[in-house]
């Protein structure tokens, strides 16, 4: 039986891996950097000002830009994705050329309009497809996910034991100490990180 979801709501409620898929200013702004992702406990907070603990001991200064964005990842289910909805989805690829989801993310509006679109493969084998969802079916032959992005169209299907998170947009002002931070922005020679993305993990439900 196929079932098809009206469209997104506003999704102002974050990597697995963004790696690879944020295109934020830091990047265009910072001669001689070179893109990097770290991750730590936020130790304290001035202004603009991010102090990291990393997870060898050691303290990193993250900046923070005007467009710098906040995300925070909750666990989600397939049947909270609605047509319309942009997602990024980690697939293998079969012998036979299908696709089996093996994590996904639903974007916010903000993260979509930053991210990559399209289908590519990855370095760890799999593929990426960031694309907004048509439909997807529940039937006798499992859980299908359709989606497309102006030429591209993927049927991939979507296994029980898939993550699924959703990527919410929130504030600078969100963020707090003690919270565990994925960091993604530029690397200057210097060594100083500007953040092109924030991201922290919500509580799960109970």
């Amino acid at each position: 039986m196929r079932m098809t979801h009206g469209p997104a709501r506003p999704a102002f409620v974050s990597l697995f891996a963004i790696a690879a898929l944020l295109a934020g200013s830091a990047v265009a702004l910072l001669a001689q950097s070179q893109d990097t992702t770290i991750d730590g406990r936020l130790s304290s907070m001035s202004g603009v000002t991010l102090m990291l603990t990393l997870p060898d001991g050691s303290l990193k200064t993250v900046s923070l830009l005007p467009d710098t964005l906040v995300l925070a990842r909750e666990a989600s289910t397939l049947d909270a994705i609605k047509a319309g909805d942009a997602l990024g989805v980690a697939a293998r690829r079969g012998s036979d050329g299908s696709l089996t989801a093996t994590s996904i993310n639903i974007f916010s509006p903000e993260l979509w309009s930053r991210v990559r679109k399209g289908q590519w493969p990855m370095q760890t084998g799999e593929v990426m497809t960031n694309a907004q969802v048509t439909d997807y079916a529940l039937g006798v032959q499992g859980r299908t996910l359709r989606m497309m992005y102006k030429d591209v169209a993927a049927t991939i299907s979507v296994p029980d034991n898939a993550r699924i998170n959703r990527l919410l947009t929130e504030r600078v002002a969100d963020l707090k100490e003690g919270m565990h931070l994925v960091i993604r922005g530029t690397m200057s020679a210097e060594g100083s990180l500007t953040a092109g993305s924030v991201m922290y993990d919500l509580p799960e439900k109970a």
